[in-house]
């Protein structure tokens, strides 16, 4: 009897620790589909080669990945993978074989960034800026032309998008209101 209680209590102290574990590095995860994002559902995830449950950014140099579902280890490939969500709250959309950091959780149009480096002599920085019509949708390079035929049935949008002198004015921020002015744009003409 005291044999079975102590190994009882071992198996309950040894589950508790790795929960504890997995629950420390659970910051991070990936999201499986658009809806899971919308959800805030993000599932534990690690690379192949990974001992521990990742934080999110080294998941997106992987090509394949082991997930969490509901206690059942399932290997996919980051391609099927619709964003990583790191530990530093950053949230990273994969597709079609990029990266596009989301600068707007909760936006009305989410918009991405996505910045290139020189990978020779010479110090610079390229970025650029992307959207998608809902979480759900393509991203596209954001710009005017393209934010007039995504959003091609909401005229006062449509109308308002003349504010914005440039494509790159597009992205700009507003510190006041603590949003991107795209955002308050499109908010006032939906």
């Amino acid at each position: 009897m005291k044999k079975s209680t102590l190994s009882l209590w071992i198996g309950c102290l040894f589950t508790l620790i790795l929960s504890s574990a997995r629950a420390q590095n659970e910051c991070g995860g990936v999201y499986l589909t658009s809806s899971d994002y919308l959800a805030g559902k993000a599932y534990p995830a690690k690379t192949l080669r990974g001992k521990s449950w990742s934080n999110g950014e080294d998941l997106l140099g992987s090509k394949r990945l082991l997930v969490d579902l509901s206690g059942q280890l399932h290997e996919t490939e980051m391609a099927a993978i619709y964003a990583v969500k790191c530990c530093n709250g950053n949230i990273v959309r994969i597709f079609q074989g990029g990266t596009y950091m989301l600068l707007n959780p909760g936006g009305s149009i989410p918009m991405y960034k996505v910045t290139i480096g020189s990978s020779g002599k010479g110090d610079y920085t390229i970025v650029k800026y992307f959207f998608s019509k809902d979480a759900a949708a393509d991203i596209q390079e954001l710009t005017v032309d393209n934010l007039r035929d995504a959003f091609a049935d909401n005229k006062k949008f449509d109308d308002a998008l003349i504010q914005f002198r440039s494509d790159r004015d597009l992205a700009s921020y507003d510190k006041k209101q603590k949003c991107f002015r795209l955002d308050k744009v499109y908010s006032e003409t939906h």
